[in-house]
């Protein structure tokens, strides 16, 4: 006999009771057929005015957002959530949604009960899941299960704090509303950066700060952020302080004082003139762009969440810093760490950290060993080992939000669940336990040997298969075939403990990357990079040889993504100098029109590169077998105008001035484009065309024509 829908009742109203009581939330798990989960699921959310369902097959009466669309919910609260796991587990989504359960909520996770099946293997990533769900923290409610869980002990919320000037919650966020006061009050050029975990109260201290300032002086307040969902809380509270009405509008207006939101980009461009500028989830914005805006503006206050769902707070509080030191050596730091929206020690934050690795960190420095970095040890960690062991996946993890931006929940389970992702690791044992700490760590993914019909249809853009970025881009984006028929591996992620930098151990990391491909088998190693100069050095000096430049900035980097690799076998070897031939033609073409506001040293630096691999002082031409195999990619509809300048310029220069050349109005767009690097608007309109897109066709169908016909 299973539980029944009559037990579950008093047994939900007791623990929301008890929740609210506390202010804290609690994680339900309901493992069973969805539509068993489904109707015990409606017996703990018909103890709430209101809920939400996230994931598939809500019911009628149900707000809901698919999984993929999860992210809208930043800045909302609920009272009660629904996680419908049945389609499967999104680390990211699952996280990002968690903090809009309000104190005395509940977070219902339903899950197949095949999950705890001992009998049924599960992909590594549930294994794990299914041991944290059994936690003492997680109330789990099997179909199966003949008694219900123990409801957790009962405490009552205390918090006696009293703010009669900002009717702040805590001294925490009192201290904060201060602090961002003081940005404007005080002297220039001193900028603030506020770090809180979520449910602290950040937005609030925000939008209390800037009513205050507006209340008290003739004030401009320019508000940016990712998205506007992300400061809605920011406008609201504004918005109550001052008394006035808000529906979701862009700005706020009081007396002679106003607050504006804009996009970053829209920041950057358009430069609006601001007494104020307030960043808010600063860690979802590219780093050249909070620079820029640092150098804009001489009152900023920065803003960001350290453990989101993006884990990229602290990556960003490290990264970030090296510019605040060098622009405003002045700048101040603050931390709310009092949670406010629901009690201290909250049962359901405790394992969603836990769970997601939110709250890890690098290594101690005082932990670990002065020795030298000759005596680190390199080696690849299989999953099984992850699997079993949560100090190394939390050490390697903290590696990974240290290091990089773009570091969330789901690399989680890409980690432990691709099979073809490679974990190579630096360890260094400690001087008194003798245990290895992990150092460094490398992340790789297998890629390419695709069969030659499926890459022939990668090349020409007519096909795409998930991930394998560096066999494709290899194919697609320079039309080399054997870049997806051969194998090789991207190295996605590579990082030093903080503490042992610059002591050559990424560099070693790399060299033993490199040993262990040419023991698999491969024929080639490669990465993808946003281009830096002191990147392009280091990957530079490690051997690989840049083949491509994105043209457009990368939106999460706010960089141009840079494609270096290097050859292992002796194949690969035979088509790298065609790649790089071509990198270098396109580049020294590319910098009149696609690069020509490339960042100054990087400029010179790729510059640098491409003129020598082509000895541009001697004039030597791009290879014409080089040329044509991009042509010929070309003309098939692969490639396009961007990848294939080089190419293109140098056929049409020759065609031009040969006898069989007849000018006509196709012709003349070709000069105007190729030869005279003309913008595309320019030519749509002198060539009376509907679009650039049919500029586009028309060049490729001139190119086609008449590059054929001369063969």
């Amino acid at each position: 006999m299973s539980i029944t829908m009559t037990d579950l009742l008093p047994f939900s109203s007791q623990l929301i009771a008890q929740a609210k009581n506390a202010n804290c939330r609690h994680l339900v798990v309901l493992a069973g057929d969805l539509a068993w989960g489904t109707e015990s699921a409606n017996s703990f959310t018909s103890g709430y005015p209101s809920y939400f369902w996230a994931g598939e097959n809500a019911p009628e009466n149900a707000d809901s957002l698919s999984i993929k669309k999860a992210k809208k919910l930043l800045g909302q609260e609920t009272d009660c959530l629904v996680f419908n796991a049945h389609n499967g587990f999104d680390a990211d989504a699952f996280g990002a949604i968690s903090g809009t359960v309000i104190g005395g909520g509940l977070l219902l996770l339903l899950v197949p009960s095949c999950w705890f099946d001992a009998t049924l293997t599960q992909l590594p990533f549930i294994q794990r899941l299914v041991r944290l769900l059994s936690a003492p923290d997680v109330l789990l409610i099997q179909q199966s299960d003949t008694c219900l869980p123990d409801l957790p002990p009962s405490y009552l919320a205390e918090n006696d704090y009293q703010d009669l000037r900002f009717s702040c919650l805590t001294q925490e966020q009192t201290l904060a509303v201060e602090a961002i006061k003081k940005v404007v009050t005080g002297h220039r050029k001193r900028p603030l950066v506020l770090t809180a975990d979520r449910g602290r109260g950040k937005s609030s201290a925000l939008g209390i700060a800037a009513a205050s300032l507006m209340t008290e002086r003739r004030i401009r307040i320019g508000v940016t952020s990712p998205s506007f969902a992300n400061v809605n809380t920011l406008f609201t509270r504004a918005a109550e302080v001052l008394g006035i009405d808000y529906k979701q509008e862009k700005s706020l207006s009081f007396e002679s004082s106003d607050m504006v939101f804009f996009a970053p980009d829209t920041l950057l461009t358009t430069l609006p003139g601001i007494d104020f500028l307030i960043v808010d989830e600063a860690a979802a914005i590219p780093a050249p762009l909070l620079s820029q805006m640092l150098t804009h503006y001489n009152r900023v206050a920065f803003a960001s969440t350290i453990h989101g769902y993006e884990g990229t707070g602290r990556g960003f509080a490290i990264k970030f810093r090296q510019q605040l030191d060098l622009k405003t050596p002045q700048w101040r730091q603050l931390s709310i760490t009092q949670p406010i929206r629901w009690a201290i020690n909250d049962p359901l934050e405790k394992w969603v950290f836990s769970a997601l690795l939110l709250d890890t960190d690098v290594i101690p420095s005082h932990c670990l060993s002065t020795k030298a970095s000759s005596e680190i040890t390199y080696r690849t960690v299989p999953t099984k080992e992850l699997i079993v062991d949560e100090v190394l996946l939390s050490s390697l993890f903290g590696l990974l939000i240290n290091a990089h931006y773009q570091t969330s929940p789901n690399d989680i389970s890409q980690l432990l669940d691709d099979a073809n992702i490679q974990l190579l690791v630096a360890e260094l044992k400690n001087d008194s336990t003798q245990a290895a700490s992990i150092v460094g760590c490398c992340l790789v993914s297998l890629e390419g040997g695709f069969a030659s019909d499926l890459a022939q249809q990668v090349m020409l853009g007519k096909r795409r298969v998930k991930g394998h970025l560096l066999a494709q881009s290899v194919a697609a984006h320079i039309g080399i075939l054997q870049g997806a028929t051969q194998h090789c591996a991207r190295i996605l992620r590579i990082a030093v403990h903080p503490f042992l930098q610059q002591q050559g151990i990424g560099s070693s990391l790399v060299g033993f990357t490199q040993e262990w491909a040419s023991q698999q088998g491969l024929d080639y190693i490669g990465t993808s990079f946003a281009a830096a100069p002191e990147l392009v050095s280091f990957w530079r000096k490690a051997g690989f040889l840049p083949i491509r430049l994105g043209v457009t900035k990368d939106a999460s980097s706010g960089a141009h993504s840079l494609l270096a690799v290097q050859p292992i076998s002796d194949a690969a070897q035979f088509w790298l100098q065609c790649a790089v031939s071509l990198f270098s033609a396109n580049f020294l073409s590319q910098r009149v029109e696609q690069f020509n506001k490339l960042e100054n040293e990087l400029f010179i630096s790729l510059f640098q590169y491409s003129s020598a691999q082509l000895d541009i002082s001697t004039y030597m031409p791009l290879p014409l077998s080089f040329r044509d195999l991009q042509l010929n990619c070309y003309c098939q509809g692969g490639l396009g105008y961007d990848l294939a300048i080089a190419s293109i310029e140098s056929w049409l220069s020759e065609w031009v001035t040969s006898d069989d050349f007849i000018h006509d109005p196709t012709a003349a767009l070709a000069v105007v484009k190729v030869l005279q690097k003309q913008s595309w608007d320019t030519v749509v309109a002198q060539f009376s065309l509907p679009s650039r897109k049919h500029a586009e066709h028309a060049l490729r169908s001139y190119i086609t024509q008449h590059y054929q016909s001369s063969l």
